[in-house]
């Protein structure tokens, strides 16, 4: 699966209003952090939080913060949880003034590590206590790094997914699985790195530029109304030739909407889809229906369309979902994300769609055959 993302807009598309921060926590989160290819969101502002000084310097990063200078003096958590959750309570109030007054926070972590296991929860409870929504994507580390690494990993998850609104879980060994049998382990390590730059593309597109179904923050906190739960992600994407559907096709055998812990049914998702200005009306309409058969949800389906301009015979869709652990949300909730998100078939219809957004069984069986 393709995960190369194209330049997504202009500077001069970009909302003024929206503030929004991508924060590498830890040693991996940083160098995720450091690939994003974000030359065009001058809006979308870059930070590193790490006990490592020597890795901070080293980084193009502007905005870091060195946590912990009197419990490692710099040197790092040395792969050690205890540590690294000494240095980030010693510094709350350092990290509130490095995150605040942002309206959307999207944490990076790489978990099994000191730093980024230990720091990322306390830089989640941090952000709880403002007006953000909080978002993270965590990789995880490979079999052949050991059962105290996954261990550490697992326990973080557990933690952070309580204390953010959505956990995105990247699993390397899964990730591993889209590259070739002699890829080098450095180049293994940056597989997850090209998915949160995907994701975190997809999710800036939706959000600063004008689109053909224009979503915002609200739509954003629609699908994520409270911390906790399980969320998925996946996006597909193909250029040239019969794009539509090869976008499909690599969608729905996204390798992250496969793993075990995945929710069987979500109560909420979000669809955005990025294309050129060859994908008419017809075609989005057509991504619509066949997406949102797929992932069924139990309330709501919020869809985005970005048209870029830049952009030709090329097709990329991201989805994200959220399963509210405690179960199905109160009437209450259910009415209040009825009335802040059109519903999928009146969102079409405003743009004088005529063909409805449920397809017979014919639809859905030719989808499944072309995986």
């Amino acid at each position: 699966m393709s995960t190369q993302t194209d330049s997504l807009f202009n500077q001069d598309t970009l909302s003024s209003d929206l503030k929004i921060k991508i924060v590498g926590v830890g040693g991996a989160g940083t160098n995720a952090v450091d690939g994003l290819k974000l030359d065009d969101l001058g809006e979308v502002r870059l930070a590193a939080i790490n006990t490592d000084a020597q890795a901070l310097a080293n980084s193009p990063i502007r905005e870091k913060l060195l946590i912990g200078r009197s419990v490692t003096r710099g040197l790092g958590a040395g792969g050690e949880v205890d540590i690294g959750k000494a240095a980030a309570e010693s510094d709350r109030d350092a990290i509130a003034a490095l995150i605040g007054g942002m309206d959307l926070i999207l944490l990076v972590v790489g978990l099994g590590g000191g730093t980024g296991s230990a720091a990322a929860p306390i830089v989640a409870e941090v952000a709880a206590q403002t007006d953000a929504l909080v978002l993270a994507f965590v990789t995880l580390p490979f079999s052949f790094e050991g059962a105290r690494r996954k261990r550490i990993a697992e326990e973080g998850v557990g933690e952070l997914r309580k204390l953010v609104h959505g956990l995105i879980p990247l699993p390397n060994d899964v990730l591993l699985q889209e590259g070739e049998e002699d890829t080098s382990v450095l180049n293994a390590f940056a597989v997850a790195d090209r998915w949160i730059g995907c994701g975190v593309h997809s999710l800036c597109a939706m959000l600063l530029k004008t689109g053909l179904i224009n979503q915002d923050l609200g739509s954003l906190r629609t699908v994520f109304q409270n911390p906790g739960g399980k969320t998925i992600f996946g996006t597909g994407f193909a250029r040239g030739g019969d794009y539509v559907k090869d976008a499909l096709d690599d969608l729905f055998l996204c390798p992250l909407f496969h793993m075990g812990d995945r929710p069987p049914q979500l109560d909420r998702i979000l669809v955005n889809v990025i294309g050129g200005a060859d994908l008419g009306i017809a075609k989005v309409n057509e991504v619509m229906a066949l997406v949102s058969k797929r992932f069924d949800s139990r309330e709501d389906i919020v869809f985005g369309a970005v048209i870029d301009e830049s952009r030709s015979e090329s097709l990329e869709i991201c989805v994200l979902g959220k399963a509210e652990m405690e179960g199905k949300a109160s009437v209450s909730e259910t009415q209040t994300t009825a009335a802040r998100a059109p519903s999928p078939s009146h969102q079409l219809e405003e743009l004088g769609l005529a063909s409805e957004i449920a397809q017979d069984d014919s639809s859905a069986r030719a989808v499944h055959k072309s995986k």
